[in-house]
């Protein structure tokens, strides 16, 4: 018998898939009075976001006169919000009040009467300079920065100050964007910002392509009881990829809420997570249960946590259904399903409908989901190929439909796939359909 010799050539193919971090943020929200909308803008530190987005100008309607605590601008009601800090006159007479009630003046026409948190100390003509300290924008993203630990990036979207147009900036703007959380910039759900929020959610949880799988967050109107808050959790906002805050604070708890889901690994739970805002008092027992049966999440201060901070009191998302009721298990899958697709990308091109081609794409799946199972980030897995069963037998055993399944397989290049994660106890199935085209 003759002997044969074989030649082995060993060959490193290098390849790096991609990575991201935790989490990247998009805030959509607007920036200084008046305002337009602006193209998206990526910070790495709250100080880039308060030179991008700096305080509108407008001036005095009418003469303000010392000790009074309203002032007239030439704006319309919803154009100053309650919460808007100003500064009123100019240099050595400018003084620094903050809007506490917004109604309509009785004159000039289209103007607004603000009620401010003190009394004027001067007088100030009509004309007077009226400066905006701080916008809605930069102080999202200052306060998404500001917790521990932080997030990498955080995206800006200006919407117009007088008519955003929320829908708009979602389409034209955030879809285009690398990003795995959204929210809007002080905009509470309540009855007059719902369309905003539902937005939100439709975006969230309509189709963004590969690998921009993401999550939405919103704050609850902290002048709603718990009842209310509860109410307001319906559809569309009512879905597994929605995470909603209640609160008692003043501050952006939205946008402090992404900033730290994205500083956490994706299979890290948001209980008791430290959230860095101000919140003197918190909820009653009777309203936290009320939040857990309404699919909310609150701001807790726990007695046994020395320190006396604000923690998160869950982690749930929105949705009743039970069939994601984590935000990490969300986060965890969309993690899992990039890292597989990131994987799968070497093999465009280069891999075959065949036994060895097949076999190299599970391979490359395991590779993947193997280190994750060390690291218990997920309990177990399987990855399902049902053509590579057929590949695998003796070919005189199959039977002529396989043989046509095999054929059809080949000449259509599309191979179902399905890749069966285990995590939290619950069995997750992904479908992946792998297309050998080119």
């Amino acid at each position: 018998m003759p002997v044969k010799y074989i030649t082995v050539e060993p060959r490193s193919d290098l390849f790096a898939p991609a990575t991201r971090a935790f989490g990247d943020i998009a805030v959509v929200g607007k920036g200084g009075i008046g305002t337009d909308k602006s193209p998206a803008k990526d910070f790495s530190s709250p100080d880039e976001a308060a030179k991008a987005y700096p305080g509108g100008t407008t001036k005095l309607a009418v003469k303000a006169e010392v000790g009074k605590n309203t002032i007239v601008v030439p704006l319309a009601v919803s154009s100053v919000p309650p919460g808007t800090v100003l500064r009123i006159g100019a240099e050595a007479d400018e003084e620094e009040r903050t809007v506490t009630k917004v109604a309509a003046a009785a004159a000039p026409p289209n103007a607004s009467e603000l009620t401010l948190d003190q009394v004027l100390k001067r007088d100030h003509e009509a004309q007077a300079s009226v400066r905006q300290r701080g916008t809605e924008l930069e102080r999202a993203i200052g306060i998404a920065f500001r917790q521990s630990p932080p997030p990498t990036k955080v995206w800006g979207v200006q919407v117009d100050f007088d008519t955003p147009q929320w829908a708009e900036a979602f389409r034209d703007e955030v879809a285009k964007l690398d990003v795995q959380i959204v929210t809007l910039a002080n905009t509470p759900l309540n009855d007059g910002n719902r369309p905003a929020v539902e937005e939100l959610a439709k975006h969230v949880a309509g189709p963004q392509g590969d690998g921009k799988e993401r999550i939405g967050v919103a704050m609850l109107d902290r002048a709603l009881t718990a009842e209310q808050a509860v109410r307001l959790n319906q559809q569309p906002v009512k879905n597994e990829r929605m995470f909603l805050v209640a609160h008692k604070s003043d501050d952006d708890v939205a946008a402090a809420a992404a900033g730290v889901i994205a500083g956490q690994r994706p299979h890290i739970s948001m209980l008791l997570k430290p959230i860095s805002i101000s919140m003197p008092d918190t909820f009653s027992e009777s309203d936290i249960d009320k939040f857990v049966d309404g699919r909310i999440n609150w701001i807790t201060r726990p007695v046994l946590i020395p320190g006396g901070a604000l923690y998160l009191g869950e982690g749930l998302t929105a949705d009743s259904s039970g069939n994601k009721a984590y935000v990490d298990t969300v986060r965890t899958l969309d993690d899992v399903n990039f890292r597989i697709k990131a994987s799968l990308i070497q093999g465009i091109g280069n891999l075959r409908v065949s036994r060895v081609g097949l076999r190299s794409v599970q391979t490359l799946v395991e590779s993947v989901l193997s280190p994750l199972v060390l690291q218990e980030v997920i309990e177990d897995f399987s990855v399902v190929i049902p053509l590579l069963t057929l590949f695998d037998r003796d070919e005189s055993t199959l039977t002529p439909a396989e043989r046509q399944q095999i054929k059809e397989a080949r000449s259509s290049r599309v191979v179902p796939m399905s890749v069966v994660v285990v995590y939290a106890g619950a069995i997750h199935r992904l479908t992946i359909g792998l297309v050998f085209t080119g």
